[in-house]
C-alpha cells in the first residue's frame, strides 16, 4: 500500500465529530447536511441554558426517523444536560446530568447510515424543536464511507 493510499484510507475510516454551537431552537431546523454515505454513530444535544418550557424533540436523518416519537426535553431540562439520540426508529430519547450508557437494552444500534439521497442530493438531518424553546449545542460522531463523504452545518 503506498502513502498516499494509507492516508487516504485512514482519513476515511476515522472518526469525524461535528458540533453545532449553541443557539435557541423553536422549531424545524436543518442541523446537518451530509454529502455521499456517512455512518452516525453517536449524536447528541447539550443544554447551556434552562429550556423555555415544554420543548419536544425529533429527529429525521435524510427522511428516516432517529427516535420513536418526539419526546420532552425542555421540563426539567437543566444547564448541562446530555441528550441523546439513539438512531433507531423504535428508541426513545434519553437525557441525563450523568452519564448515558449505549446499552441494547435503551434500543441504541451500531449506527445509521445517512446521506444515500439521489444522485447529486445532499442528505438533510432536521431536528424539529416544537412548543417551546431549547438552548444549546448539538455534536454528531461520523465515518466518512468513501473519500468524498462528507458532513457540514446546514
Amino acid at each position: 500500500m503506498g502513502l498516499k493510499s494509507l492516508v487516504a484510507s485512514v482519513w476515511t475510516t476515522s472518526d469525524k465529530v461535528i458540533y453545532r454551537p449553541p443557539q435557541v431552537y423553536n422549531a424545524l431546523t436543518a442541523i446537518f447536511n451530509v454529502t455521499g454515505p456517512v455512518l452516525v454513530k453517536l449524536c447528541g444535544l447539550w443544554a447551556t441554558a434552562a429550556a423555555g418550557g415544554a420543548t419536544t424533540l425529533a429527529t429525521t436523518w435524510n427522511g428516516v426517523a432517529g427516535e420513536a416519537a418526539a419526546v420532552d426535553i425542555g421540563t426539567g431540562t437543566l444547564v448541562g444536560e446530555v441528550v441523546t439520540i439513539p438512531l433507531n426508529v423504535a428508541a426513545v430519547i434519553p437525557g441525563s446530568l450523568g452519564a448515558i450508557p449505549m446499552t441494547i437494552a435503551l434500543l441504541y444500534p451500531h449506527g445509521m447510515i445517512v446521506g444515500t439521497a439521489p444522485a447529486g442530493a445532499v442528505g438533510v438531518v432536521n431536528f424539529t424543536f416544537a412548543v417551546s424553546t431549547w438552548t444549546g449545542g448539538i455534536f454528531c460522531v461520523y465515518q466518512k464511507l468513501t473519500p468524498a463523504s462528507e458532513m457540514v452545518l446546514a
